[in-house]
């Protein structure tokens, strides 16, 4: 298929300056008026305005325009996040913080609290309980081994009550002395009569 060409009158110096146009921007003839056709009908400029704003003006203004916008939008967000989400996540942080274990606290009773808690637990069944109750190897172990320490761990002491009370409930009264239970009555002493006087 043939193209129809077709000429357009011009005079010398607008026909010159068109084939400057063409050689700068390294076009033919045809493909620099098609250029400027598409040119003119995309950006709705008026050719007739070569003093009008040119696309360079119009996308400063509309730079500083964006600008403006980003710091406006910048500033709203800062202000919403001072009054609004810092103090929410310090609420959050600080019900982590008390909902949780404290991060210099130990997952569990360390090994001295754990041999004393054992050591007083000894101690426990070897004054509290009869001895015929007791195992022969326990008591002789115990009497042996376990010591009072000279401090003992005040973290300790509610355990030590709960477990107190968790044997109180589990053995039978008689097999337990005072020292465990003191609910128990003393036994009775029979009276010592004095010796008799030689007549």
């Amino acid at each position: 298929m043939t193209l129809k060409v077709k000429t357009v009158a011009t005079d010398e110096p607008t026909y010159d300056a068109f084939r400057q146009l063409a050689k700068e921007y390294h076009l033919s003839n045809p493909e620099l008026l098609a250029a400027m056709v598409q040119y003119f009908r995309v950006t709705k400029a008026d050719p007739r305005e070569p003093t009008g704003p040119d696309l360079t003006t119009s996308l400063a203004k509309l730079t500083t325009k964006l600008a403006e916008l980003d710091k406006r939008t910048i500033g709203f967000i800062r202000e919403q996040e001072k009054t609004y989400l810092k103090p929410i996540l310090a609420q959050v942080d600080a019900l982590q913080v008390l909902s949780g274990p404290a991060p210099s606290a130990p997952a569990g009773p360390s090994a001295g609290q754990v041999q004393e808690l054992s050591g007083w637990l000894e101690r426990v069944f070897f004054k509290g309980m009869h001895q015929g109750v007791l195992a022969p190897s326990f008591l002789e172990r115990v009497q042996k081994t376990n010591v009072v320490p000279p401090t003992p761990d005040p973290q300790l002491v509610p355990l030590q009550r709960a477990l107190a009370a968790v044997i109180r409930g589990a053995f039978q009264p008689e097999l337990m002395t005072a020292a465990l239970n003191p609910t128990l009555a003393a036994p009775a002493v029979a009276p010592v009569s004095p010796p008799a006087q030689p007549a």
